[in-house]
């Protein structure tokens, strides 16, 4: 039996259920303005909110009790030997899951207008066939699609998507249950309010109509696609009997940006300048006037770029050209020039200056400046290659002011603040766990840089992965709550193709469509625009109580789709106040809690262990587990690699003799279910046996960070720091570890004790 109990809370106290008034509505879309930062025009760069803004006053939050069972149960129109239940789709169906023991009546829905929103109906386990079908909403608009897919299982977990047209038949697995998807398209012009039609699951003769029913808010998402993606696409791969558009307008619809919008011609070097099709090679810029509008990048950029006689809108970025390979910026030749070292001959670096240049102009004369970028380097491994960014930085800059440039990269004041000339990228690619928060923030406040991150397969625990199949669905949809969090505002993944099944998007490819719908829902309630650094946008309490980082973030997908329903009703207005996650699952009334990590069976021995009149709670590496309400998440969580260690020094009391650390040094997320409010926490950390010079502690608690970058020595051997804490989401978060921002290495963190005590 499944059983998740949540709510929603401010300060640690749920309240029963109130009427709530109907508030203004909010002013919505904005229309996307142009790149750079301090001009208030609602794009973000600066955080401004536009009409109807809310941006820098953290907005009121009221809980709303919540029924346990709301989207995970088993339906009670079930036959008795046909079991259909329903869980949400960012809960991936593995082979060996079975129906849970709550019960509801069918399959519930809520979504704005111009939102694509999924529900899914597992069947069985059962033996035999079954017709599915499913009526259209009788008053929701022309415009509506209902869409059925089947999904098939990958190393057991549902993994691929085949459309099943409405009364097609579906052979069932004895050995595990049969997702279907059931995928609405709520049309603009949709009536707000309850809609309601029915799915019929028909076996052996008997049919079983399970009611759907679909809420509609009362707001449309924005056509624009506010949050960024840079994906690499084999578009030719998505076409089969289908068009160029229809790929395109499937991956837009997606909310995805694919490399290489112009596809299939683009803006390189090889094609606009130093070709051999173009007559005035290396003098002039050349956009194929001569092929047809299908191959040609002069029509090509029109349409995909700025969306004309496609869909008015365009993408909203388009990386334009990139580098050759990781480790080569430029090509070899350009324009019958030897380039030499990466850094480029004089007459080499005039030749290609002279290609921005007139890169450039067409560019700006075209209208595409503000969304064209290009690609200039892949993650830069040391100093050479950190001078070598800054290099061609200031070379682009020069010889094309207007044209964006990008950097996969987490911003560096050694690329940006080079000695031979500051120079900053657009945009910064970071890879998520190298991101740190501080200098991107300078950047985007200072000088109006967008950041953006990206994932790797070998990124661990407590860091979200979506990139590989053996992880729930909540890795994909969380990376756009995490992102606004850290005021990222986009995500780029070399290998997209993998999360399609030939022309057919798969599970993890819609569970992206959906965190990145979940993004429009934060920019409308914020007021049209993205978040500013250094100030709390208004709808930061519910993106934090949900995803305070990138290492602590929920992992509920039933507490997720309970908060962005709340969220949908803040919008249209029906809701005055914001919701905020908070899990009661283990979660401990509010007061003080004392905890010492140390080997739960080792020294300090005494039990209970009690020091300065407190009694403490003795904590080891145990996982993470609900019941308990306490535990850990990381990537060693589990080996021989984390460890305990006591120091029987004199002059330290047991909380400092005692500790815990990861041999590797890699960060991880300690979380302790405790009711939401404000918290007094104080961590300890050291070695009492001597001073790590070349090991930089660090140590965050949620969110804010405690200890940053201490170095101990011989002589002051253990730290210890106090903050105030405003707790949220009803899980204490402390992440302790990972890499040094001074030494650039992974470095030792050993965690002591941790105070624990409410703050009125």
């Amino acid at each position: 039996m499944l059983d998740i109990r949540f709510f929603f809370s401010l300060g640690g106290i749920s309240r029963p259920s109130v009427v709530l008034g109907v508030s203004a509505a909010l002013a919505t879309a904005l229309a996307c303005g142009g790149r750079g930062g301090g001009d208030g025009d609602g794009n973000g760069n600066d955080g401004s909110a536009g009409a109807g803004g809310r941006n820098g006053m953290g907005g009121p939050t009221e809980p709303v009790p919540i029924s346990p069972g709301q989207f995970t149960y088993t339906l009670d129109e079930s036959p008795s030997d046909l079991p259909l239940w329903t869980t949400p789709v960012a809960n991936k169906i593995r082979t060996n899951d079975r129906a849970p023991g709550s019960t509801k009546s069918g399959l519930t829905l809520s979504a704005a207008r111009n939102e694509f929103e999924p529900v899914q109906l597992v069947i069985g386990p059962a033996s035999g066939n079954v017709t599915v079908t499913i009526a259209p909403f009788p008053n929701l608009g022309s415009g509506q699609r209902v869409e059925l897919a089947v999904a098939s299982y990958d190393q057991g977990w549902a993994e691929n998507l085949g459309s099943l047209a409405s009364g097609a038949t579906v052979t069932l697995d004895g050995a595990a249950g049969t997702p279907v998807w059931l995928t609405v398209f709520v049309p603009k012009g949709a009536p707000p309010g309850e809609h309601s039609t029915t799915l019929g699951i028909e076996r052996g003769g008997a049919t079983t109509n399970v009611p759907v029913s679909l809420y509609v808010f009362d707001f449309d998402l924005p056509d624009e696609i506010h949050f960024s993606s840079q994906l690499n696409l084999d578009i030719s791969s998505l076409l089969g009997s289908g068009s160029v558009d229809d790929a395109k307008t499937m991956l837009f619809e997606h909310r995805f940006t694919p490399k290489s919008v112009t596809w299939p011609s683009g803006f390189n070097w090889n094609i606009t300048w130093d070709s051999g099709s173009n007559p005035n090679r290396c003098t002039q810029f050349y956009d194929e006037p001569d092929e047809g509008p299908e191959f040609a990048i002069h029509q090509l950029s029109k349409r995909y770029i700025l969306g004309e006689n496609w869909n008015d809108i365009g993408f909203p970025n388009a990386m334009i050209f990139q580098f050759v390979d990781n480790s080569t910026p430029r090509p070899d030749t350009f324009c019958g020039e030897a380039r030499g070292d990466h850094f480029g001959t004089n007459r080499y670096n005039a030749e290609w200056s002279a290609f921005l240049s007139g890169l450039d102009d067409y560019l700006v004369s075209n209208g595409m400046a503000d969304k064209a970028y290009h690609y200039v380097q892949n993650e830069p491994q040391d100093a050479d290659d950190d001078r070598l960014a800054a290099h061609l930085c200031r070379l682009s800059r020069a010889a094309a002011p207007n044209l964006r440039i990008a950097i996969s990269e987490e911003p560096k004041a050694r690329i940006a603040e080079d000695a031979d000339g500051a120079c900053g990228y657009d945009i910064w690619i970071a890879h998520a766990p190298a991101f740190e928060q501080g200098y991107a923030n300078v950047r985007k406040r200072d000088f109006g840089e967008e950041l953006w991150f990206y994932s790797l397969d070998q990124d661990a625990d407590p860091y979200f992965n979506p990139t590989v199949i053996d992880t729930q669905g909540m890795h994909q949809r969380i990376i756009p709550w995490a992102a606004w969090s850290h005021r990222i505002t986009g995500w780029a993944f070399y290998d997209m193709n993998r999360f399609f099944s030939g022309t057919a998007p798969g599970v993890r490819a819609e569970l992206f469509r959906e965190g990145f719908e979940d993004y429009e829902y934060l920019w409308l309630a914020n007021g049209g625009a993205h978040p500013a650094v250094d100030v709390e946008a208004f709808v930061d309490p519910t993106t934090k109580s949900v995803a305070a980082s990138m290492t602590s973030w929920t992992r509920d997908a039933d507490a997720l789709m309970a908060v962005r329903h709340e969220l949908g009703l803040f919008i249209e207005g029906t809701r005055d106040t914001l919701p905020t996650l908070s899990s009661d699952t283990g979660a401990r009334e509010r007061g003080s809690y004392y905890i010492n990590f140390q080997d739960p069976n080792g020294m300090p021995s005494a039990d209970p262990l009690i020091v300065d009149g407190n009694e403490y709670l003795k904590v080891g590496w145990e996982a993470w587990a609900d019941d308990a309400g306490l535990g850990w998440f990381g990537e060693n969580v589990g080996s021989n690699i984390v460890m305990f260690g006591y120091e029987s020094s004199d002059g330290f009391d047991e909380l400092e003799r005692s500790y815990v650390y990861d041999d590797f040094g890699r960060k991880n997320l300690f979380e302790f279910a405790l009711e939401s409010g404000r918290y007094r926490v104080t961590i300890g950390a050291g070695n009492p046996r001597r001073g790590y010079a070349g090991d930089p502690h660090n140590v965050t608690v949620e969110g804010v960070p405690l200890i940053v970058e201490h170095v101990t020595t011989d002589s002051d051997p253990t730290v210890a720091e106090t903050a105030e804490v405003d707790l949220t989401d009803g899980k204490l978060s402390i992440e302790m570890g990972g890499r040094s921002t001074t030494t650039g290495e992974f470095a030792f963190t050993f965690l002591a004790f941790a105070r624990i005590e409410p703050v009125n």
